[in-house]
């Protein structure tokens, strides 16, 4: 269950190879593991029931990675921070930073905008 989403949390000892780990020690946006979690997010999101609290550990780990992930990006447009992340463009940058802020949301609410609604589509939803 949400394993995607456990894999990425700082501290995972499965961490390896995850969106999050390449972002963090080697300043890449890897889009293969980014659609991979967020296609995990998105069928969080689809497993929420409305009137009904988000798990207390579920949106922990959600807010946990949404705070580094925005962090990272953050330190990218700082003039004055070492980090960099250097195989994407600002606007895409700024185009999947959007879909993983909607991913996150979506997870908390159980709502999920439709993949056409959005330039940058993830390629492993189905009936984009």
């Amino acid at each position: 269950m949400h394993s995607e989403l456990f894999r990425n949390i700082p501290g995972n000892l499965n961490w390896e190879g995850s969106f999050y780990e390449r972002l963090t020690e080697y300043g890449e946006w890897d889009s293969k593991s980014f659609w991979v979690l967020h296609l995990d997010l998105l069928n969080i999101a689809k497993q929420q029931i409305s009137n009904k609290p988000v798990e207390r550990e579920l949106a922990y780990m959600l807010l946990q990675l949404q705070q580094k992930v925005l962090n990272l990006i953050s330190a990218n447009f700082a003039k004055d921070d070492v980090f960099n992340i250097s195989n994407i463009t600002t606007e895409q940058l700024y185009e999947f930073q959007e879909r993983f802020e909607m991913a996150i949301l979506g997870a908390i609410s159980g709502e999920v905008l439709p993949e056409s609604s959005f330039d940058l589509v993830n390629p492993l939803v189905k009936n984009a």
